[in-house]
């Protein structure tokens, strides 16, 4: 690239090579025994972008042309106004502290961009060095997701994709910022002048993609897909333009034949270890609600849609979605699993701060796209340098797929590689436009936003540091929490997380889940003030007054523990609170209540619902009625492999006082039976079978004893309800018609019995079926 397109200055570039390798370094952050290890990225950012804005107002005078240029766009403005829009959402947030949290983390990522654009301005040869520092992260990335392929098939003997994290937290994040990284590699081989080089670079690409096939993200799939389109389309154009230099289309193969052999040895050599790349590929599909999380996604998507409607200027404040999630998502959720996100940062950004939030945030990337077209068009750019932005505005089409599928706005790892490419987009955009005429007198203001972004920076340092050691705590508070154990001593409690936040990251209230110790501990009145405090921090989870009825319980307040049962149930009909509420029900006799529950306890007709409100309503209900027997019948007919249901049944429509008293009268048939009375041993399991008309063994019993009486039509009847009523699959009743028939000499009849009988299993089966169905 020519020289002056660097505006080099003659300092040493040491220092901003540091900084700027530094902020692509922090997806290499560990968790440092945090429970997500994005607290301690977010923490070094604070004090990387504290340092920054110090080492850029020392060399102020230097940079004063970086500042205004990258500060001087609508883009930055829009950037700017979108930062102080999501400040104000503090104000009329769900929880404002989740609001304040999440703002510190956005300023953060302004302040990134705006220092990563200050420092790359004046660069010398800023485009090489960032490809190839981003090549070399990338090359890191993508050894460490391969190296833990290697080992799971050398040790499980098969890959398990979700657990292809590399150095990320989970396979989306990986998987993107592994993708987001190609157009750099590409640049490479196109600005390369050695064929061996380009050769090692496209082979990164074939590792990359390779590795992308086992993670299996979808979304990473359709953004290998658009980099194909792109790349292939610009050199098609480059062709067209310049028909003498065939290389150009020569250089898609350094995409599409990396391509084309990861597709190859992912089905040739992993396919069949569980990393089937192509039977995945072929599930996307917004019409395949079979598949759990595109259904999930499409429920999420209606839902803050449904939001937005209703709320179009003010959303429910920044980062706050994840707490009004649990209202619209209510009926689905399992536990206390919570739609974390929206899987769509845009749409996510539009519920949280209304339509202002959302067209300032997509503003932004409306800028970049606008920028990147009138730089494409400039005369003033080199050849090379439109290669480079239009890869960039491959980037940006990478980064906008995942935004729209999942959440990297909450993720350090993508968003540096983001700012860098937004701040060159900047940085091309003001290029393009001939000199810079601003007058000085326009430069001060430049000076006056870094020290504002100083000051800023300290409650931001503070704030990220209070969530750090959140997030350690919270590995105590939330192991206990999933085990169901208290490994906190009473004078531990109150210390294990400070103030900030005031959530977990399971969105648990922070106060309610320390409430749980002094519950364990006895100290109920100081549960109960800390489970007030839990119902202010998110009203939608319910845990608190989960929580809260169990110490009335405990306390002997039936009234306030069923009203506060009440409550959670209504408020989040998940199985915790359902299961303990209709307990409480049960014991309370409140048969209204009950019936009130009953919708939305099977809503999902699931089995551990169904169960549990059979088993409380048999408690209180007389036997015999009706509309609770059809439904303990309906639920024996969707579950038949379950045995409890058909147990449940029988109790429901018999009661257990018949069905006692049935037991005595089979007890005492059996003892007639054994001394050989069987003619009054019928009878009495004909008794039994009256009273429990649903236990087929009285009715075989009694055809036995019929039979064993030389009373075949009885027995005969007896055998036949099994069979057709009951079929309890034991081929007793079908060896007994069987020999029935024998006995009354209707031999060929009585033969396919004792065959089914044989198949079932029953032991003297074959013996008959040898003595009176074998032909000689």
């Amino acid at each position: 690239m020519p020289p002056n397109r660097n505006h080099s200055i003659p300092i040493f570039n040491f220092v901003p090579s540091l900084l700027l390798i530094s902020y692509l370094c922090l997806g290499f952050i560990p968790n440092w025994m945090a429970v997500d290890k994005i607290a301690p990225q977010w923490l070094a950012l604070s004090g990387l972008n504290l340092l920054t804005a110090l080492y850029i107002l020392y060399r102020r005078n230097a940079y004063l042309k970086a500042i205004r240029t990258t500060l001087g766009t609508w883009m930055s403005w829009l950037y700017i106004g979108f930062i102080l829009w999501a400040a104000a959402s503090c104000f009329y947030a769900i929880n404002a502290t989740e609001a304040v949290v999440n703002v510190t983390r956005q300023t953060n990522v302004l302040l990134m961009y705006v220092h990563m654009g200050i420092l790359l301005y004046p660069f010398r040869s800023k485009v090489l060095f960032l490809s190839w520092v981003i090549v070399g992260i990338l090359g890191i990335e993508i050894y460490a997701v391969l190296e833990q392929a290697y080992t799971m098939v050398q040790t499980r003997g098969l890959i398990v994709p979700v657990e292809l994290k590399g150095v990320t937290a989970n396979r989306n994040i990986t998987a993107f910022s592994l993708a987001i990284k190609i157009p750099f590699v590409l640049f490479l081989i196109y600005q390369v002048k050695k064929q061996s080089l380009r050769w090692v670079l496209s082979a990164l690409v074939f590792a990359t993609l390779f590795g992308l096939s086992m993670i299996e993200s979808r979304a990473s799939f359709l953004a290998a897909g658009f980099i194909l389109v792109a790349f292939t389309g610009m050199n098609i154009f480059l062709f067209l333009n310049e028909r003498k230099k065939r290389q150009h289309l020569w250089r898609i193969g350094y995409y599409l034949i990396p391509l084309v052999l990861a597709i190859f040895f992912n089905k040739t050599l992993i396919a069949g270890k569980g990393a089937d790349a192509l039977s995945r590929a072929a599930t996307i599909s917004a019409n395949n609600t079979a598949d759990y999380s595109i259904q999930s996604r499409l429920r999420y998507y209606a839902d803050v849609l449904t939001h937005f409607k209703t709320n179009p200027i003010f959303g429910v404040g920044l980062g706050n979605w994840k707490l009004k999630s649990i209202y619209y998502d209510r009926e689905d959720l399992v536990g206390y699993v919570v739609p974390y996100h929206a899987h769509s940062d845009f749409i996510q950004l539009g519920a949280e701060l209304g339509i202002v939030g959302f067209l300032l945030y997509l503003g932004i990337f409306v800028a970049a796209v606008l920028f990147a077209v009138r730089s494409l068009k400039s005369t003033q750019l080199s050849a090379q340098e439109k290669v480079f932005v239009f890869l960039l505005l491959t980037a940006l089409g990478v980064y906008s797929i995942d935004a729209n599928l999942n959440f990297p706005i909450a993720r350090p790892q993508v968003l540096v590689v983001w700012c860098a490419f937004m701040a060159l987009f900047n940085f091309y955009y003001k290029t393009s436009r001939g000199p810079n005429t601003d007058t000085s007198g326009k430069k001060r203001w430049g000076i006056i936003f870094l020290f504002i972004g100083v000051l800023a920076l300290i409650p931001c340092i503070y704030i990220s540091n209070k969530v750090y050691q959140s997030h350690k705590g919270q590995m105590v508070l939330l192991n206990d929490f999933n085990q169901n154990k208290y490994n906190l001593r009473l004078d531990e409690i109150d210390g294990v997380v400070p103030d900030i936040p005031n959530i977990t990251v399971t969105t648990i209230p922070m106060q309610s889940i320390k409430a749980r110790y002094y519950i364990h501990y006895k100290k109920y009145d100081k549960a109960l003030e800390l489970l007030r405090e839990g119902t202010a921090a998110n009203p939608f989870l319910a845990y608190s007054e989960y929580m809260k009825s169990h110490i009335f319980s405990t306390l002997g307040q039936t009234d306030s523990a069923l009203v506060n049962a009440k409550k959670a149930f209504t408020i989040l009909p998940n199985t915790p609170h359902a299961s303990y509420y209709i307990t409480l029900l049960a014991q309370q006799q409140d048969r209204e209540g009950l019936e009130a529950a009953f919708p939305t306890l099977v809503r999902h007709d699931d089995l551990v619902s169904w169960k549990n409100y059979l088993i409380s309503a048999a408690q209180i209900t007389p036997p015999g009625d009706s509309v609770l027997v059809s439904r303990a019948q309906k639920a024996a007919a969707r579950f038949p492999d379950d045995v409890h249901f058909k147990q449940l049944h029988r109790s429901i429509a018999t009661g257990n006082a018949k069905i006692n008293q049935a037991l005595a009268y089979s007890n005492l048939g059996q003892g007639q039976f054994s001394q050989g009375q069987y003619t009054l041993s019928a009878t009495n399991f004909e008794k039994a079978a009256v009273l429990d008309p649903f236990e087929f063994s009285h009715y075989e019993n009694a055809a036995t004893a019929h039979f064993m009486a030389g009373e075949m039509e009885k027995a005969l009847h007896f055998a036949e309800v099994v069979i057709g009523e009951m079929n309890p699959g034991n081929g007793k009743s079908e060896y007994l018609k069987g020999l029935i028939l024998i006995n009354q000499g209707e031999k060929d009849a009585a033969c396919p019995w004792l065959e089914t009988a044989d198949k079932m299993g029953f032991p003297q089966a074959a013996d008959s079926l040898k003595q009176h169905c074998t032909t000689s």
